[in-house]
């Protein structure tokens, strides 16, 4: 592929959009602006977003692979039905994006804002999170198994449905999250919050690895007390 295209400090329409395809060359975007605008279908296969301006931008149908999106903002935006492969997003603000029926394969989340956040019906394949806040997601049926969650806040999400048989919950946060149905097998939550577990919470973790501390506050609303 040939050597990509660089642009800066652009407000860009979606006409700008397509004439960028028609070149066939990746872009680099840097401090651009695209609030709005049409990218749907498009195959932006190792194009560069840094510190873009994505709101209520519409990404549905793309093909997204070898793409980073570094320190933009994205609220709003819409990535429905979208196939990603090797993606990277760090340092974004992501927040109420639709991710809605689209593919995951290799993406990682760094750092995102990512409050009330659509991935209803995804299909994942090494999906990672780490220092995100997935505060009030729609996370229903997701696949997280064999996953490293590091720092990721899940208060309020709703995880009902979703396979997280092994993963390790690391500094994590699920207060109030809705967990109905959830596969938690072999999962290990020892080092997160999970909001002040009670006896008729716990079964819907079955199978998963809790601390000791978490075991006594269990324990203590039966009275017994473990030494």
């Amino acid at each position: 592929m040939s050597d990509p295209r660089t642009l800066s400090e652009q407000a860009l329409t979606t006409g700008d959009i397509a004439d960028l395809l028609r070149d066939g060359v990746p872009v680099h975007l840097q401090n651009c602006s695209f609030i709005g605008v049409d990218f749907a279908e498009a195959d932006l296969a190792e194009w560069r977003f840094e510190k873009c301006d994505l709101r209520h931008a519409n990404l549905d149908h793309c093909i997204l692979e070898d793409v980073v999106f570094s320190g933009c903002r994205s609220v709003e935006a819409s990535f429905r039905f979208a196939r990603f492969s090797q993606v990277a997003f760090k340092d974004d603000d992501l927040s109420n994006t639709s991710f809605k029926h689209s593919q995951f394969a290799d993406v990682a989340f760094e750092g995102c804002k990512m409050l009330g956040v659509d991935f209803t019906d995804t299909t994942t394949n090494e999906l990672a999170f780490k220092k995100c806040n997935l505060g009030l997601s729609q996370m229903q049926k997701i696949t997280l198994r064999d996953a490293t969650l590091t720092a990721v806040n899940f208060d309020q999400a709703d995880l009902t449905c979703g396979d997280f048989r092994n993963a390790l919950f690391d500094e994590c946060s699920l207060r109030e999250s809705n967990v109905s149905e959830a596969n938690f097998q072999g999962a290990d939550l020892r080092n997160s919050d999970l909001g002040g577990l009670q006896m008729s919470d716990a079964r819907r973790f079955k199978g998963a690895i809790i601390s000791k501390r978490q075991a006594a506050d269990l324990l203590g609303q039966l009275r017994l007390k473990v030494l």
